[in-house]
């Protein structure tokens, strides 16, 4: 196998695994209230029913004349299972033409329930400076994921272990021009913390094979974080007291994760790679948002909500590793070439009292992978290892589909200052075929699918104005 192939397609295995989300397209996180939960984020930047509107939309804090605050979590419980057959290309010789022969063997793989659970936690402040100005503070998170497949499952050359974590503080100011139109805008600094893992299974058929002990031994292990800042600017329209209308627009992250990088196998030259350092590059899309609310009377109400993501900036992922040489700096690790894509959302409120507003939402998540064959990388497996494999754009780590939401949700004002969110949501995602490859520590193809891509999503929060 060529050597330049060798360290492209092992990060391209490892690093594009941060890039699997908790249930929304990607890896973006809608969870950001537990009222916005209930109608599925229909108009979650316009409502303002609380102060978590600052999460979606700066102008929000506009919209309240007492110091107000929420604080509150999202339990996810995510349901993804995969199936599918891995085999081992193990080579054995080269053939008359040149080209090389390998020994195939082949093992059915199954892993279910491999995206773990996670709280999304959040909290919010409006507070009003004067008649026109007033100051927002949100804490919150935009990306993140978390998955784990078992050690002994057969794909572990190309997925183990992956986890980001990222934390967005969001200083805030919003002016109300005229009390109809108000405009807003935040600075936005975004922590970001990944971890990630492949490794060889256990009990690696391969071993009794070839004399070997490689079960267990880790491929790569990659730690990282950074801080990095952006932007967001909104506005609301309040056309009249019982309607209104949003926009906001989030400006992209670019953070480069800072870390080290260990691996038990690599080849020269990645065998000085023991606590290395190494820097991976995420670019994570801008979103518009668009919302629009309105009460119908004193029983019914109904928002609707549109977000569009720029996930075209996320076209590959490339790391620098100093003192490595080349084809390190940069190294190009993955061509994901997402498309950017919508998310639609429709709710409804029904205001049973004056202490009890009870919501109903539903969402369709387009995905942010293409459909089909990744054919540049079909290309370069054939022209490096004489392998004639179908890659999809779909990896093990982003089983990524088009989603569907179902949601419920209530509000119980326990007095005229403080009153709790409650919200439950189930998400159900299509079946995707994922065929991938990774190199190390022999050739390995995976050739499957996703078997049942679904979660449940359950909120409560607390909201209180002084």
């Amino acid at each position: 196998m060529n050597k330049k192939y060798l360290p492209h397609a092992v990060l391209a295995a490892a690093i594009s695994s941060v890039s699997q989300g908790v249930m929304a397209a990607a890896f973006y996180i809608s969870e950001t209230s537990t009222s916005g939960l209930g109608r599925a984020f229909a108009g979650e930047n316009t409502i303002g029913d609380n102060a978590a509107i600052l999460g979606r939309n700066p102008a929000g804090s506009a919209l309240f004349d007492t110091y107000t605050f929420s604080i509150g979590a999202t339990f996810v419980d995510p349901e993804i299972d995969v199936a599918g057959d891995v085999t081992y290309f193990v080579p054995v010789g080269v053939g008359p033409d040149g080209s090389p022969i390998f020994l195939e063997n082949t093992e059915r793989a199954r892993a279910n329930d491999y995206a773990t659970t996670a709280w999304v936690p959040n909290g919010y402040l409006a507070a009003p400076i004067n008649d026109e100005w007033s100051f927002g503070l949100a804490l919150y998170t935009d990306f993140g994921l978390e998955t784990d497949f078992p050690n002994s499952f057969r794909g572990t050359p190309i997925a183990n272990k992956t986890r980001l974590i990222t934390v967005n503080i969001q200083p805030s100011v919003a002016y109300d021009i005229n009390n109809t139109l108000s405009i807003g805008a935040s600075v936005n600094f975004l922590y970001a913390d990944a971890r990630l893992r492949t490794t060889v299974p256990t009990n690696f058929a391969l071993d009794p094979i070839l004399g070997t002990d490689l079960s267990g031994a880790s491929i790569l292990n990659i730690e990282g974080d950074d801080w990095d800042v952006s932007w967001t600017v909104g506005a609301l329209w309040r056309i009249s007291e019982n309607t209104r209308a949003g926009i906001s627009y989030h400006a992209e992250y670019d953070p480069t994760l800072k870390g080290n990088v260990n691996s038990d196998l690599l080849p020269s030259p990645l065998d000085p790679f023991d606590n290395a350092s190494g820097n991976l590059s995420l670019d994570l899309p801008d979103t518009l948002e668009l919302g629009f609310y309105h009460r119908f009377n004193s029983k019914w109400a109904i928002a609707l909500g549109y977000m569009w993501a720029d996930w075209d900036d996320l076209q590959r992922l490339e790391a620098f590793i100093p003192g490595a040489g080349e084809p390190f700096n940069p190294l190009l690790v993955g061509e994901l070439n997402f498309e950017s894509g919508s998310r639609y959302s429709i709710g409804v409120e029904y205001f049973y009292n004056d202490k009890l507003t009870l919501r109903a939402g539903y969402a369709f998540d387009e995905s942010a992978a293409r459909d089909g064959l990744n054919r540049e990388e079909t290309e370069m497996i054939a022209a490096q290892t004489g392998l004639e494999l179908p890659i999809t754009w779909r990896i093990l780590s982003i089983p990524d589909s088009d989603r569907q939401w179902l949601t419920l949700g209530a509000t119980y004002h326990v007095s005229e200052k403080l009153s709790i969110d409650g919200g439950v949501a189930y998400l159900s995602g299509d079946d995707e075929r994922i065929q991938e490859f990774a190199p190390v520590p022999f050739p390995t193809f995976f050739d499957g699918s996703t078997t049942r891509t679904e979660a449940w999503l359950y909120g409560v929060s607390l909201n209180y104005h002084f």
